[in-house]
C-alpha cells in the first residue's frame, strides 16, 4: 500500500493507494472542494509526496485515468528519488520476456567468449530507432554493468531496454511502456508479459522509478529458447515501428493484440470472438475491397488467407475450406445466439481452431507489418 499527500491548492490531501486506486481523505473542507473540481474528471495530473519510511518523503506524479469523488483511478505513478528534484531525462525497462526476445543469455555467452567483461562496463547488443506519436526515437538494449556506479549499481538486472526522452513527462513515459508492452505481448503471443522493474534516470544516474499495471516484481519468463534462432534486426525494427504507430487504446494503423491470450482464457469464446474481430480488422488492412463487399463473407475471408498461407495446414486434415466452415459456423452460434458457451475445454475441435486462429492472425500481423511470404515462413516462433 502506498501513502502520501497530493499538494491541492494551498494545501495537502493524504491518500493511500492500492491497485492504483488512489483513495484521499482529510477532515477539513478541502476534500470537497477536490471533488467539485475533479470529479468524474479524466485523464489528468497530480502531484504530491511519497513516504515510505521515516519523514522524509519523496516527489510523486499521478496519471489519473479518471476519478469519482475522493476516489481517483490512476493509470501510473512516479516515484521520484528525494535528491531528483522530479527530473529524468530517459528511461530504462527490465523485462524477464523482453529479454528473452533479445537474446539475452545468447549476447551475453558471445559477449563473453569475445573477451568482453561486463562486470566491468555495459555494451549495447541492439539500438533499434522507431517513430512513436511523431517522435523519433532509439530502442537500446544493453548488458551488463557499470563498475563506476558501485553500489548505486542495479545487482538483479539483466538486459536492459533504454530509451531517451523528449518531453520528460508522465504520458510520455506511459505510451512507451504500452508500446513495448504491446512488443512482448506479440513476440511471445501472450497477454501476461509484465515488467520487473522501469526506471527512470537523469545523467545516467537513477532519478525514480515508474509504476503502472504492468509492472510485477514477481515477473519471470521462460521463453528465451523460442528466440535462439530469431534474427532481431530482421524482425524486430519493422515490428516495433508497426506497434508504435498507435500508443492508445484505439487501433487504426498498427497490428491487433486484444486477441490475445493469457494463461486463465486461451480457450474461453470470449476470446473467439475477440480473434474474429482481430482477423477482420487485418483483412480489411490487407484487401479492403473484399473487406466492404457484402458478397464475400467471414467464410471466404477465411479461405483466401488460409490460401495465402498453405504451411498452416500442411500437418493437418483440414483444407481452406473445411477450416474456414468450422471457424465460421463456431462464430454463428455465438454472434447470433443460437448457443451459449461457458468455455471450449471439453471441444478439441473449437480449441484446435483457435490455435489455427492465432496462427492465422499472426501471419496476417507479419503480412500488414511490410514481411514477405518468404519471410513469414522462416520467422522462427511457431
Amino acid at each position: 500500500m502506498i501513502k502520501g499527500f497530493i499538494f491541492f491548492r494551498e494545501g495537502k490531501i493524504p491518500f493511500v493507494i492500492k491497485d492504483y486506486r488512489m483513495e484521499l481523505f482529510t477532515d477539513d473542507g478541502s476534500l470537497s472542494e477536490f471533488a467539485k473540481e475533479y470529479n468524474f474528471k479524466k485523464e489528468y495530473t497530480l502531484h504530491g509526496q511519497y513516504f515510505r519510511n521515516g519523514i522524509q518523503g519523496q516527489p510523486a506524479t499521478f496519471l489519473v485515468d479518471y476519478s469519482m469523488g475522493s476516489t481517483c483511478y490512476l493509470r501510473c505513478y512516479i516515484i521520484h528519488m528525494a535528491t531528483s528534484e522530479g527530473v529524468y531525462d530517459s528511461i530504462g525497462f527490465q523485462s524477464p520476456f523482453l529479454d528473452d526476445v533479445f537474446r539475452y543469455k545468447y549476447e551475453y555467452l558471445d559477449m563473453v567468449r569475445a573477451g568482453a567483461n561486463l562486470a566491468l562496463e555495459p555494451k549495447d547488443a541492439y539500438k533499434i530507432p522507431f517513430v512513436m506519436n511523431n517522435l523519433s526515437y532509439e530502442l537500446v538494449f544493453r548488458i551488463g554493468h557499470d563498475n563506476r556506479l558501485g553500489l548505486l549499481e542495479d545487482f538483479d538486472r539483466k538486459g536492459e531496454l533504454l530509451l531517451a526522452l523528449h518531453r520528460n513527462d508522465i504520458q510520455e513515459c506511459y505510451d512507451i511502456t504500452m508500446v513495448l508492452h504491446r512488443l512482448a505481448m506479440f513476440m511471445t503471443s501472450h497477454t501476461d508479459a509484465p515488467f520487473k522493474c522501469i526506471t527512470l534516470y537523469k545523467n545516467g544516474l537513477k532519478a525514480g522509478w515508474f509504476y503502472c499495471q504492468y509492472v510485477s516484481e514477481d515477473a519471470i519468463s521462460g521463453y528465451d529458447g523460442f528466440f535462439h534462432e530469431l534474427d532481431v534486426m530482421k524482425y524486430i525494427p519493422k515490428i516495433l515501428n508497426n506497434i508504435a504507430k498507435d500508443s492508445g487504446n484505439k487501433i487504426t494503423k498498427s497490428i491487433p493484440l486484444g486477441h490475445l491470450g493469457g494463461f486463465d482464457d486461451t480457450f474461453l469464446p470470449q476470446r473467439f470472438v475477440e480473434q474474429v474481430m482481430a482477423f477482420e480488422y487485418l483483412f480489411d488492412k490487407l484487401d479492403h475491397q473484399k473487406a466492404q463487399n457484402s458478397k464475400f463473407p467471414l467464410k471466404k475471408e477465411l479461405e483466401q488467407m488460409f490460401n495465402e498461407f498453405p504451411q498452416l495446414l500442411e500437418n493437418t486434415n483440414f483444407t481452406a475450406e473445411v477450416a474456414s466452415e468450422k471457424i465460421k459456423e463456431i462464430r454463428r452460434t455465438i454472434a447470433h445466439g443460437y448457443a451459449y458457451y461457458y468455455d471450449f475445454k471439453d471441444d478439441p475441435i473449437a480449441q484446435y481452431q483457435i490455435i489455427l486462429l492465432d496462427r492465422l492472425i499472426r501471419n496476417m500481423s507479419l503480412l500488414w507489418i511490410g514481411f514477405t511470404k518468404e519471410e513469414i515462413a522462416d520467422y522462427p516462433i511457431h
